[in-house]
């Protein structure tokens, strides 16, 4: 058993200079993951939040850290899963599909 510290720190060992850290978990997890981050010399790059649909909270965030870089976080747009019936265009372009499948 670990916890978010601790994956940060084996990360920060292992990761070469510049070297890339890709983490998903939930949004109340947010300050957490990026305080671990930073402690271990892994500088917050891009932020992402993944919702059901535009009418809810998300519920998912994705992060990736740079190794040693400087400090500066993109913040991308939220990602969608559900569009009306079906699966999102971006997610279905995401698993490189145009059927809707559920």
């Amino acid at each position: 058993m670990c916890n978010i510290d601790d994956i940060c720190r084996a990360a920060g060992k292992l990761l070469k200079f510049g070297g890339r850290l890709c983490m998903c978990n939930r949004p109340e997890r947010l300050s957490d993951v990026i305080f671990a981050m930073k402690n271990n010399d892994i500088e917050p790059k891009r932020l992402r939040m993944v919702s059901k649909n535009p009418e809810e909270a998300p519920w998912l965030f994705l992060i990736e850290g740079k190794k040693g870089s400087k400090p500066f976080m993109k913040i991308e747009p939220q990602l969608y899963i559900r569009s009306g019936d079906g699966f999102s265009d971006e997610l279905r372009k995401i698993y490189n599909t145009g059927k809707e499948s559920v």
